[in-house]
């Protein structure tokens, strides 16, 4: 068996399917990019850690969660980070109100923009029920 015979046919295939597929692709381009990537103001809630052991003590014998934030946001320069149930986000901003939730949950506030937010606000989890 020739093996042009068998490529024409395969090529036409190809170029078939691109043409037909060309405008959806064109069309998926225009799509908004979603919320957590747009600037937008997002409320979140999670765990206030640092970004050595994201809201974990690891390895650091007699340090509460919120001394070992403390120690590594303040002693080694970290940045603050909310851990939530899908995500890990560096915290920029109201460092003085993060100190007193680290190793705690918060409600954050502010400008999602990919894994970072520029926090407006920090508040207390609210209970639900």
């Amino acid at each position: 068996m020739n093996n042009k015979s068998i490529a024409k046919p395969s090529i036409a295939a190809v170029l078939a399917l691109t043409a037909a597929l060309g405008p959806a692709w064109a069309q998926s381009s225009k799509l908004s990019l979603p919320a957590q990537t747009s600037g937008a103001e997002q409320t979140l809630t999670g765990t206030v850690g640092d970004s050595k052991c994201k809201g974990q003590t690891l390895d650091r014998k007699n340090l509460t969660l919120l001394s070992c934030t403390y120690l590594c946001t303040h002693s080694e320069h970290r940045d603050y980070v909310l851990v939530t149930r899908d995500a890990v986000y560096v915290l920029n901003g109201h460092r003085n109100e993060l100190d007193k939730f680290g190793g705690g949950r918060a409600t954050i506030t502010g400008r999602v923009d990919g894994n970072t937010v520029l926090v407006d606000s920090v508040s207390s989890v609210k209970k639900q029920g």
